[in-house]
C-alpha cells in the first residue's frame, strides 16, 4: 500500500478504566502521534462492554472534541476497537465432496469460508475469521489451490462476540457526526505489534494485562490459534484493597507502591512485609495484608491464562513462550509469578514497547508509550488506512476568537504549558502523597522503637532526627501543587487526601516527640534519682 502522506488516521477505543482517542500519520514508514486524549469511562464502560449509551456518547463525544482543538481539523471517522469479556474464538470445520476427483480451485476455498462464515452463534456474532488449515482425502495441505482430490476439509478459528458489543458502539457513534472507518478486534491488532515474527512462527502466548479484562491470544506458525477475554483484570486488585477500607483512589495508589506479584524470600521483602501503611483516614494496615491480596488475585488471574493456554492445545508447542503487555505488567515481579505458575513455559518476556518505532509529538503529554498501557490504542492506529479528518474545525475550543496564525499557535502554546504545568503538579503532588505516607510509616515504626528502647540516647536522637526531617517534606512546592491544582473540580479529592495525610503527618510527628521528651524525662538523672530514692524507702 502506498503511504499516503496527507492522511490523518484516527482511531478511538472504549476501555474499563478510559475512552481514549488518538490521531496519528505516517512518516517515513513510522507512526507520528500527534494528538491523544482520555475521558474515564467508569459509569458508562464495564469490562470493555458500553452499558450506559448516553453516557459513553458525552465521552466520545469529549475526546473527539479534544482531538479536534488539537489537530485543527474535523473528524469525519475514525477506526474503533472491539474488545470485552464476551469476545472469543471457536473451532469450525466445514467440509465438500466433489464425488470424482477434480482440481480443487479458489472458488471451492471461498465457498467453505462462506459456510464458515455463515455459522449461526446464538445472540453472538462473527468479528472476523481465521484459516487454520485443510485436509485433502485424509492429508493436510496447507494450500490446497490446484491439488487433485475427492474430498476437502477446512478448519477455521471464527472470533464472535455477544452482538450487543458492537451494537452499543455503533449505537454511540450514531449520536455523534463522526462516522465508524472500521471496527478492529484490538486484540489482534495489539498482538501484530507485540509479537515478533519469529515467536508468532515458532508459538507464542500473548497476554494483555489490562485494568477490566485479561486477553489471550495463542499463536502457532503465524496464525491465530487462540483467542478470549477474561472478565477479570487489575482493577479487581484495587476493588479487593478497597475492602480494607482504603478509598478507591488510594486503593488504587497503594497497589502501585505496594503491589508485588511475587514475593521473594528475601531480607528487603521480609523488611517491607513488617511495615505498617497508614490509610489518609488514618487507619493503620499491614504491608503484609496489602502483598497478599494482590498476590492472590494475581495467582486466580494467572491460574485463568494457564487454562486458556492449555485449552488451546498448543501448550506443549509454544517455543516462543509467554509475552506480557498492557498496564498490568508493570507490577513488580510480574515475570516471577508467571514463571512460578506455568512452569510448562520457560521463555517469559514483557512487551512495554511496540515492535515498530513510534514517534510522538512533544505536545502529546499525556500519552506514555514505553510502559504498555498505550500499546494497545497505539496498535489500533496502525491498522488503519484511510483519513479520518477534513475540514478546518470550526467548533468551539480554547483557540476560537483569534484573527491570526500567530495568535492561534500563540493560543494553542500557552493553553499546551497550562496544560503541561497541570500535569505537572498532579504528577508532583502524587509524589508528595507517597513521600508523607513512607514518612508516617518511618515515624510510626520510630515511635514503636522509642517505646521500646527509649533509654538510648542514640535512639532519641535519631528519632528526633527523623521527626525534624518530617517537617520539610511539605515545602514550597507542595503548597504550589495544591493552590495551582485548588481552582480544578477533578483534583478536589486528591487533595483532600493530601491535606488529610498533611494533617496525619503532623499528627504523628506531635506524637513521636512527645514520647522523646517523656523518654527523656523518664531517663534523666533527676528522675532516676527520684526513682531510686523512693525504692530505697520503699525497702526501708
Amino acid at each position: 500500500m502506498a503511504e499516503n502522506k496527507d492522511a490523518i488516521i484516527v482511531a478511538i477505543e472504549l476501555g474499563t478504566s478510559h475512552i481514549s482517542g488518538i490521531a496519528g500519520k505516517r512518516v517515513n514508514g513510522n507512526m507520528q502521534i500527534l494528538a491523544y486524549a482520555e475521558e474515564p469511562s467508569a459509569g458508562c464502560v464495564r469490562r470493555g462492554k458500553v452499558f450506559n449509551i448516553e453516557k459513553t456518547t458525552q465521552n466520545i463525544k469529549n475526546v473527539i472534541d479534544k482531538l479536534q482543538t488539537t489537530l485543527g481539523k474535523t473528524i469525519a471517522q475514525a477506526y474503533v476497537g472491539i474488545e470485552g469479556q464476551s469476545v472469543r474464538s471457536v473451532h469450525n470445520k466445514e467440509s465438500r465432496n466433489m464425488v470424482t476427483k477434480s482440481y480443487i480451485t479458489a472458488d471451492h476455498i471461498e465457498a467453505l469460508r462462506e459456510q464458515s462464515s455463515s455459522a449461526p452463534y446464538p445472540n453472538c456474532e462473527r468479528l472476523g475469521t481465521f484459516e487454520q488449515g485443510y485436509i485433502v482425502d485424509s492429508t493436510p495441505v496447507e494450500d490446497p489451490i490446484g491439488v487433485v482430490g475427492t474430498n476437502i476439509e477446512g478448519e477455521y478459528l471464527n472470533i464472535i462476540a455477544n452482538h450487543q458489543l458492537r451494537g452499543n458502539i455503533e449505537a454511540c457513534f450514531n449520536n455523534t457526526e463522526v462516522h465508524i472507518a472500521a471496527t478492529k478486534v484490538s486484540a489482534y491488532e495489539l498482538s501484530q505489534n507485540v509479537l515478533t515474527d519469529q515467536e508468532k512462527r515458532a508459538g507464542s502466548v500473548l497476554v494483555d494485562l489490562g485494568a477490566g479484562t485479561t486477553t489471550v491470544v495463542v499463536y502457532k506458525n503465524n496464525i491465530v490459534r487462540h483467542l478470549v477475554t477474561l472478565p477479570i483484570g487489575f482493577a479487581s486488585i484495587t476493588q479487593d484493597l478497597a475492602t480494607l477500607q482504603i478509598d478507591e483512589d488510594e486503593a488504587e495508589q497503594v497497589k502501585k507502591l505496594y503491589g508485588n506479584a511475587y514475593v521473594e524470600d528475601t531480607e528487603e521483602d521480609a523488611e517491607l512485609l513488617q511495615q505498617t501503611y497508614t490509610t489518609s483516614f488514618g487507619t493503620k494496615i499491614k504491608v503484609a495484608d496489602i502483598q497478599h491480596i494482590v498476590e492472590a488475585r494475581l495467582t486466580e488471574i494467572i491460574v485463568n491464562v494457564e487454562n486458556q493456554i492449555n485449552l488451546s492445545g498448543y501448550e506443549d508447542q509454544l517455543l516462543g513462550g509467554i509475552v506480557l503487555t498492557g498496564g498490568g505488567s508493570n507490577i513488580k515481579n510480574i515475570e516471577k509469578a508467571f514463571h512460578a505458575h506455568i512452569k510448562s513455559i520457560e521463555k517469559i518476556r514483557t512487551a512495554r514497547t511496540l515492535n515498530q518505532p513510534i514517534i510522538k509529538n512533544s505536545t502529546v503529554t499525556n500519552l506514555s508509550i514505553d510502559n504498555g498501557m498505550g500499546n494497545s490504542i497505539i496498535s489500533l492506529l496502525m491498522s488503519g488506512e484511510e483519513n479520518c479528518v477534513g475540514e478546518r474545525y470550526k467548533g468551539k475550543d480554547m483557540f476560537q476568537g483569534a484573527e491570526s496564525e500567530e495568535k492561534i499557535d500563540a493560543t494553542k502554546r500557552a493553553a499546551e504549558e497550562a496544560a503541561k504545568k497541570e500535569a505537572d503538579m498532579a504528577q508532583r503532588l502524587e509524589e508528595y502523597k507517597d513521600a508523607i505516607r513512607k514518612k508516617i510509616t518511618e515515624l510510626n515504626l520510630m515511635f514503636e522503637e522509642v517505646g521500646e528502647s527509649g533509654s538510648d540516647k542514640k535512639v532519641r536522637r535519631r528519632a528526633t532526627e527523623k521527626a525534624e526531617s518530617a517537617q520539610q517534606i511539605q515545602d514550597d512546592g507542595f503548597k504550589q501543587a495544591i493552590m495551582v491544582l485548588q481552582t480544578k473540580d477533578k483534583y478536589k479529592q486528591t487533595i483532600s487526601e493530601a491535606q488529610a495525610l498533611s494533617t496525619t503527618l503532623a499528627d504523628t510527628v506531635d506524637k513521636l516527640n512527645d514520647a522523646v521528651k517523656q523518654a527523656q524525662k523518664e531517663n534523666s538523672f533527676g528522675t532516676k534519682f527520684k526513682n531510686w530514692l523512693e525504692d530505697l524507702a520503699g525497702e526501708d
